[in-house]
C-alpha cells in the first residue's frame, strides 16, 4: 500500500512541536503495517495562502508520477487540492482536526469553507469529536471518528511536582494564537494572585517529545481555556501523566475528563467559575495533586495502537 501523506502541520527544527502528533501517527503505521509513503507539508511561512494555492498543482503533479494507491490528509485546508476531485483518480481519506471546520466566530471563514468543499470530496471524512459530526451531518456515511492517539510511553513519567516553589499553571500553547484564549487564562491566574496565592505560569509551546513530558509532570494543573478544539493531544498527555485539568467545554474535552477525580469542564468563560476550581485544587497537598487520567485513555482506546489500527482499517476499507 503506498501512501501520500499531506499536511500543513508537521515538526521541523524551527518548530518541533508542530504537528508532531501527526508525524508520530504515520510512523507507526509505516513500522506496524505494510506501508510505502510520501510526504507532502505545505509551507504555512510568508504568503501561506498562495502556497496552499501553488499547492493545488503540485500536489495533483506528485499523485500522478507518484503511483500512489490513496491519499491521507491532515487539516482541512491543505485538502484544497481537492477542489480539482474530477482530475483526481485515487481515493483521498482527509483528518479533520476542528478549527479547519469549526470557527469560534460568528460566522466561517475562507478556512472554514475551503475544509468543507475539501470534505465534500473526499471519499473519507475522520473527525474528532461529535460536534465535528454535527457539523458535517450531510457526510455521516462516509465520516468516522477516531481521534488522534498518543504514545503512552512518552508521558508515563512520575509526578515531579513536590518539590516546585509555587503552584505551577501550564498553559497548553502559544498565547499568540488567537483560539487558545489566552487572555482568559491571564485573567484567572491574575486572580488567583489577587486572592494571596502564590503561582507561576509555564507556556507549552515548541517543545521536543521528552520536554514535553517533563514539563507537563512538573505542573500543578494544566489550565485550557480554548474557544474551540478538536480531541486537544495535552489534554490526552496530561492525562497519562496524571496532571489534574481544568479546561472550557471544547471538543471532546468533556467525555475525556468524564469521571477522573482533580479534572474539571467548566461549561463557561468566566473567569472566577475556573478560579474556584484551581483553588480545589490548591488546596491539596503536592501528593494529592493527581488524577487517573492514564487508565481512561486506555479505557477510550486512544493508546497509539488502537487509533492506528483504526485509521488503517479506514484504508483498508476504501481499497477492498
Amino acid at each position: 500500500m503506498k501512501i501520500l501523506y499531506v499536511t500543513n502541520m508537521y515538526p521541523s527544527k524551527e518548530t518541533p512541536f508542530d504537528g508532531v502528533f501527526i508525524k508520530e501517527q504515520i510512523q507507526y503505521c509505516l513500522e506496524n503495517y505494510k506501508i510505502d509513503y510520501d510526504l507532502y507539508v505545505i509551507d504555512r511561512s510568508g504568503n501561506k495562502y498562495l502556497n496552499y494555492f501553488k499547492s493545488i498543482f503540485k500536489i495533483k503533479e506528485i499523485i500522478s508520477k507518484g503511483n500512489f494507491d490513496l491519499v491521507h490528509v491532515h487539516f482541512g485546508l491543505a485538502g484544497m487540492f481537492l477542489l480539482l476531485k474530477p482530475f483526481i483518480k485515487i481515493p483521498v481519506v482527509i483528518t479533520l482536526h476542528g478549527s479547519d471546520i469549526i470557527s469560534f466566530k460568528k460566522r466561517d471563514g475562507l478556512m472554514q469553507k475551503v475544509s468543507k468543499m475539501a470534505a465534500f470530496n473526499a471519499e473519507r471524512i475522520i473527525i474528532l469529536n461529535d460536534k465535528m459530526a454535527s457539523t458535517l451531518h450531510k457526510h455521516k456515511k462516509k465520516s468516522v471518528k477516531i481521534p488522534c492517539g498518543i504514545n503512552t510511553e512518552i508521558f508515563e513519567l512520575d509526578r515531579n511536582n513536590l518539590n516546585n516553589n509555587s503552584f505551577l499553571i501550564g498553559f497548553p500553547s502559544d498565547r499568540k494564537r488567537e483560539v487558545k484564549n489566552y487572555p482568559l487564562f491571564e485573567t484567572v491566574t491574575n486572580l488567583i494572585t489577587e486572592k494571596g496565592y502564590t503561582i507561576e505560569t509555564l507556556e507549552f509551546s515548541n517543545f521536543t517529545r521528552k520536554e514535553m513530558a517533563f514539563n507537563l509532570s512538573k505542573l500543578d494543573c494544566l489550565l485550557m481555556t480554548s474557544h474551540s478544539e478538536g480531541s486537544p493531544q495535552i489534554i490526552k498527555e496530561a492525562m497519562v501523566c496524571g496532571v489534574p485539568i481544568v479546561s472550557t467545554k471544547v471538543g471532546d474535552v468533556e467525555i475525556l475528563l468524564k469521571g477522573l477525580k482533580n479534572c474539571y469542564v467548566i461549561d463557561s468563560f468566566e473567569p472566577e467559575a475556573f478560579v474556584e476550581k484551581i483553588i480545589e485544587i490548591i488546596d491539596l497537598s503536592p501528593v494529592e495533586r493527581t488524577t487517573n487520567g492514564k487508565e481512561r485513555i486506555i479505557e477510550l482506546e486512544l493508546d497509539q495502537q488502537t487509533v492506528c489500527s483504526n485509521i488503517y482499517g479506514v484504508y483498508e476499507s476504501l481499497l477492498n
